[in-house]
């Protein structure tokens, strides 16, 4: 009966999409931009840190490195004897295609990439659907433009009072960074599968009686925001820095080794790591929440792209003490999701693809329990092909994959805690 509750959400919930998706083109154009996979060593990396690139790889580093070029920026490519091979001849002819895939009439919730104010609105409904083991929190903390960061809590026990629970729990956060739409998207997913299937698919039940869960599919709603209306390519949030520059990377702003490698301390850097650690009214927000939550168990930071499956450290080769589980558990969240069926992901540690400092997954490592720590982020698809700007027909193969991700992370952390 629920099932069909939830397939009428999906319905009233595909009128937000035609109405506030359609509304806004992009401003920002990216016209014969293309993203290109460039090969580097170590001066040609010191040679390009002098300029302001978009790096959509995230850092330079040794080996490829996905960066987006201007005509301009090629040539300086071409003149520092860079090797690249193109992987997206166009940026712009991507954007407008998914301009207008977004325009369509979606049949369906996951049928397109949702705005801040329908995601809100899925998540009251979806708490209504299950008011039992549900809880809507409207906000646990705003953002620096004053929105709301919504939340859902799933208690089977307490529903209404998670935070008393004597249970432990898992953390599950997305769209960090305002231009990789799959992550929230994904999250939502991975929500509605296990509240839908709840009581019917037997490894969903079992894991939805052990642990409560905090699920924050947008932590970044302003540059999501920016990104849908303004600047389809944005990344940080929209804090005024001066000067006409905006925005921190908030995957930079966390406490834990803040101000190292992988960050920046120029403000119109896209790795720009705010003035201090929790600067960002929306780090601080989610920091504050896992931490008054209490036995947090497991957590996952979901981002885009590559396909990659990352476990801790971002600052050093030298590796946690639980290592050789979390290798494990990486490895079985790997064959879940190529069973589900879904593409090929890597499990690897985050420093292994470059070096990072303040990042949200290696502070959730810190915090979680002692008995329990189990933190990673993941890389959604795709490998590069369209990069951030994934079609929305990646929408429901993602989400497929990763619940079955999901699933195997929290059963293995449960057969770990019941031994």
């Amino acid at each position: 009966m629920k099932r069909l509750a939830i397939f009428a959400i999906l319905a009233i919930l595909a009128i937000f999409a035609i109405s506030s998706s359609s509304a806004n083109i992009p401003k920002t154009r990216y016209d014969n931009h293309k993203v290109v996979r460039a090969y580097l060593n170590r001066e040609q990396i010191s040679q390009l840190e002098q300029y302001d690139l978009d790096i959509w790889s995230d850092a330079l580093s040794l080996g490829f490195n996905d960066i987006r070029v201007s005509p301009e920026q090629l040539t300086l490519l071409d003149r520092l004897n860079i090797t690249y091979q193109i992987f997206i001849a166009n940026v712009q002819d991507l954007i407008d295609q998914e301009e207008r895939s977004l325009a369509a009439a979606p049949a369906a919730f996951f049928d397109t990439y949702q705005r801040y104010s329908a995601i809100v609105a899925y998540l009251q409904l979806l708490s209504q659907t299950y008011r039992q083991i549900t809880t809507f929190v409207p906000s646990i903390g705003t953002t620096v433009e004053g929105r709301n960061i919504p939340a859902l809590l799933i208690s089977v026990e307490l529903g209404k009072n998670i935070s008393a629970a004597a249970k432990n729990t898992i953390f599950i956060t997305g769209g960090q960074h305002a231009r990789e739409w799959i992550a929230p998207a994904t999250v939502l997913y991975i929500l509605t599968e296990l509240l839908g299937q709840y009581g019917t698919n037997s490894k969903i039940t079992t894991i939805i009686n052990e642990f409560n869960y905090v699920f924050i599919p947008l932590v970044n709603p302003d540059g999501y925001e920016f990104a849908f209306t303004t600047t389809r390519l944005w990344r940080k949030n929209r804090k005024n820095n001066g000067n006409g520059v905006y925005g921190v990377d908030l995957n930079r702003n966390w406490d834990y080794k803040w101000g190292g490698a992988g960050s920046s301390a120029t403000p119109s850097s896209d790795t720009y790591r705010g003035t201090s650690a929790f600067s960002e009214p929306e780090s601080r927000a989610v920091s504050n929440y896992f931490s008054k939550t209490g036995s947090i168990v497991g957590a996952i930071d979901y981002h885009s792209y590559s396909q990659l499956i990352l476990r801790p450290w971002g600052d050093t080769t030298t590796n946690p003490p639980n290592n050789a589980n979390l290798m494990e558990l990486g490895t079985r969240i790997r064959s879940a999701i190529l069973g589900a069926p879904g593409v090929a992901y890597t499990s690897q540690k985050s420093i292994d693809l470059y070096a990072t400092t303040g990042s949200a997954s290696d502070w959730y490592m810190v915090n979680t329990v002692s008995y329990s720590k189990y933190a990673y982020t993941i890389e959604l698809r795709d490998t590069g092909r369209n990069g951030f700007v994934l079609p929305v027909s990646e929408i429901l193969p993602t989400g497929i994959e990763n619940l079955a991700g999901f699933i195997e992370f929290a059963t293995y952390i449960r057969s770990k805690l019941i031994q």
